[in-house]
């Protein structure tokens, strides 16, 4: 049986991140949990309720990312072998991959791991989703340019380069803001930054470029979907070894004992 309509996972993706994102917002901003403007998307899901809310949503969005990078590096592997031939080294599909692993890998660590209860972990996680996952679509973008016309077009090309330029320079625009902005910082409760704590200037800058750059994975992600169209996935071959059939093949091969009428 072959398995199709594949896009869905993609198109998912990009509807259920900025939907958790706007829930929480709304959810934080009505307990006062945060103020209303621009907070860093981790503060709208770092206390309960939207905490839940934030962490089960991400969760679910860390699995289906994962069946797509999966989903993308057969689909690689499979055109490598039909038309790639050499045309890009097994290395490469391979680091591609695992930049795909680890960005799910951190998506799930910010998720679980709240930035007000443990910030070392939760930062730890948002730096290996955003850098592996910047890495991720810049190596995309370059299959993409080698798989031109089997499987995309040159337009998917130029879409993709400009969508990993705007998460490399949003990604810099988030950090360095973010970092001064806390350096300059002297209010009592980060997650209700006011105008007179200091940094406000910057904490505002670094907050909407992480906005921007969620919305540019998003994007990105959104993508995939013509292609996913055209991938048919075929059910998996099962091998199942029995245990009698072991023992009495065991038993079998057994050199039968000597007996005394023998000797």
């Amino acid at each position: 049986m072959a398995y199709g309509k594949l896009h869905v996972l993609p198109l998912s993706l990009f509807i259920l991140i900025p939907v958790t994102f706007v829930i929480t917002y709304t959810i934080s901003v009505q307990w006062d949990h945060v103020v209303p403007g621009f907070p860093y998307i981790s503060e709208t899901g770092t206390l309960s309720p939207e905490s839940c809310i934030f962490a089960q949503c991400l969760n679910i969005a860390a699995l289906l990312l994962g069946c797509c990078v999966y989903i993308r590096h057969r689909q690689v592997l499979q055109w490598q072998i039909e038309r790639g031939h050499d045309l890009v080294d097994k290395k490469v599909i391979a680091v591609t991959t695992c930049c795909g692993i680890l960005a799910c890998f951190g998506l799930d660590i910010l998720a679980n791991f709240q930035e007000a209860r443990v910030i070392a972990a939760h930062m730890v996680g948002a730096m290996t989703c955003f850098s592996a996952g910047t890495l991720y679509f810049c190596l995309q973008t370059y299959l993409s340019y080698k798989m031109i016309p089997a499987v995309n077009g040159i337009i998917i090309v130029y879409l993709r380069a400009i969508l990993s330029a705007l998460t490399l320079i949003l990604t810099i625009a988030t950090i360095i803001p973010g970092y001064i902005s806390m350096s300059e910082f002297q209010g009592n409760d980060y997650k209700k930054w006011l105008p007179a704590d200091g940094g406000w200037g910057w904490h505002v800058a670094s907050t909407i470029c992480e906005w921007i750059l969620a919305i540019v994975y998003c994007a990105f992600l959104l993508t995939f979907v013509p292609e996913f169209r055209l991938i048919n996935f075929e059910d998996p071959v099962v091998t199942l070894i029995y245990l009698d059939k072991i023992e009495s093949s065991t038993t079998s091969n057994k050199p039968e004992g000597i007996t005394p009428q023998d000797t």
